[in-house]
């Protein structure tokens, strides 16, 4: 019951998005199926990111307990803090290659 009740709400906030968008700012309404291209490549790049993060912070953990005479907890690994450093590092790698793929304006 909560699941279906998440999905009724983001759909009708994302309908209720939609329509400001056509409506109040004139957004063209060819360009969502683009834009939503441009949100799986950004949600794309931040899991990648994640699975990067996550990787290396286990690796490194690792090590440690391999070099050191202590034992190092791997909890550090499983905090959401990771979730927001990478929705951070994603979307501004993906934002940097966007604007590396736009044509340079007076340069």
């Amino acid at each position: 019951m909560e699941a279906t009740f998440i999905a009724a709400l983001a759909g009708l906030t994302s309908i209720g998005a939609y329509y400001v968008g056509a409506r109040a700012l004139g957004l063209p309404s060819a360009r969502l199926g683009a834009a939503v291209g441009k949100m799986l490549e950004s949600v794309g790049m931040v899991l990648i990111f994640l699975a990067v993060n996550l990787t290396t912070s286990v690796l490194v953990v690792l090590v440690v307990r391999g070099l050191a005479d202590t034992f190092v907890s791997a909890y550090a690994v499983d905090d959401a803090v990771w979730l927001g450093l990478s929705l951070i590092q994603g979307l501004a790698f993906q934002s940097w290659r966007g604007s590396a793929a736009e044509p340079a304006s007076g340069r």
